[in-house]
């Protein structure tokens, strides 16, 4: 965002804005705003989220940076850092190590970054010693370990120089960069692996990284609600296991136990993008590969997927199952309050169906009010519109209907020889009017 409050279409990028050809970009006058959803391994997937996209990318700091360079330590003579979560392990980045990093970086006194990662929506990969990222970045990154998260305030003597680069970039420009270290590849691993064949690229011990990585990617794009990136990479880690070589049952049994995992937070992500038919699919993998019945998060999803398809029997089958193997967690206890409250719903709407289709409903002769009798000519001349249109053979009604005006439609259709009907779609309860048939052609 500038001075003005206008907002930048995309994040300018760093490297584009040194180079020889500059960088354009353009302001956007709308500003829209996504969830962000966290999701781990052990989660039920509850769709909880938690703050806004924009918030994602908005400067955490709202004082001067010398104050904020007092609550950090020195990495060198314009570097300073604050770590926010800790790292794995002792081992920092390496020089010529390929590194892939998610950033967002601020100007002092700014509001929104003005270079982010997370707002193009896609990590940052560079290649340590290269030049291909600011000279400071690429020092504050070599003090990192793994998956360590941490704030930099980096001086413009190793970021945009004492001129800055206007009319974006003010003269002696520090600049605070929010960095989380994704990962890395030790130069001598990277080197080891370019010797190997073919077919020892292909070996589990090798793929077995590659898989670890690509399901952290993945995992980071669902904690931004990028879930269509996170299903892509999912699969990928898939097509990773299945096409590697098995030397020993060893492998083979880990190798399937990484799928059962994958497999279910394929299911988890489906069920976000509200597509129960492939979650299913996922769960079926999962019933291939192993015993489903010991999977109680596995079950929950199966759960959920059929609930949302109406295969309300079948849910609970699976959410019991689930239940029985983790009795105490409450988010199974939610499921299934859902799916008991939508399976009586749908039996009471079917049997006042089956009693306004057969006569068989009791009605008081109540005195219709003025609303209900404008209700009721309005339909009637809906009705008379469409039995006259020879073309038109369905008409649905409108939602939110009540029991009242459900019996005045009824009412109607029978005098006017039409049937009502409810359909199911999308786990939505919808009615409609049809034509009876008048041949044996239209029966056909």
């Amino acid at each position: 965002m500038d001075e003005n409050g206008s907002v930048l279409k995309e994040a300018l990028n760093i490297a584009d804005l040194l180079g020889e050809n500059g960088a354009q970009f353009q302001i956007s006058t709308k500003y829209n705003d996504h969830g962000e959803e966290f999701f781990m391994e052990d989660d039920y997937g509850s769709a909880d989220e938690d703050e806004d996209a924009h918030r994602k990318i908005m400067n955490p700091w709202d004082k001067s940076f010398d104050e904020l360079r007092g609550q950090m330590f020195m990495v060198s003579e314009f570097v300073y850092k604050r770590i926010t979560k800790p790292g794995v392990g002792d081992e920092l980045v390496p020089d010529r190590a390929r590194v892939k990093i998610d950033y967002n970086g601020y100007f002092e006194g700014e509001t929104y970054a003005f270079d982010s990662t997370s707002m193009r929506g896609e990590f940052k990969t560079f290649t340590i010693g290269k030049s291909e990222v600011l000279e400071g970045l690429e020092e504050a990154v070599k003090s990192m370990k793994p998956s360590e998260e941490a704030q930099f305030v980096i001086g413009y003597q190793v970021l945009f120089g004492e001129l800055g680069c206007k009319p974006r970039i003010k003269p002696k420009a520090d600049a605070l960069f929010i960095v989380k270290l994704v990962s890395f590849t030790d130069p001598g691993d990277a080197a080891a692996l370019d010797n190997l064949t073919p077919e020892e690229q292909r070996s589990y011990a090798v793929v077995k990284q590659k898989v670890v990585d690509t399901r952290n990617h993945a995992k980071d794009y669902f904690k931004k609600n990028l879930v269509a990136n996170a299903i892509n990479d999912y699969h990928k880690a898939v097509n990773y296991l299945e096409q590697c070589n098995i030397k020993d049952e060893a492998e083979q049994l880990e190798q399937t136990e990484t799928l059962i995992q994958i497999y279910t937070s394929l299911a988890v992500c489906y069920n976000k993008k509200d597509n129960p038919r492939k979650a299913c699919l996922m769960i079926n993998e999962i019933r291939r590969l192993g015993n489903l019945e010991r999977l109680p998060r596995a079950l929950f999803h199966e759960g959920r997927a059929l609930m949302n398809l109406g295969e309300y029997g079948r849910a609970k089958t699976s959410l019991v199952k689930a239940q029985k193997l983790e009795p105490t967690n409450k988010e199974i206890a939610k499921e299934l309050k859902i799916l008991n409250e939508r399976w009586e719903k749908s039996r009471q709407d079917e049997q006042s169906i089956c009693a306004r289709a057969f006569g068989l409903k009791e009605r008081k002769d109540i005195r219709l009010t003025e609303e209900q009798i404008s209700f009721t000519n309005t339909m009637k001349g809906t009705l008379e519109a469409f039995t006259a249109d020879e073309r038109s053979k369905q008409l649905t009604l409108p939602e939110g209907l009540t029991s009242k005006e459900m019996d005045m439609v009824q009412d109607l259709a029978d005098q006017f020889g039409l049937r009502l009907n409810l359909y199911k779609d999308n786990n939505k309860d919808f009615y409609r009017l049809e034509k009876k048939s008048t041949s044996k052609k239209d029966e056909e």
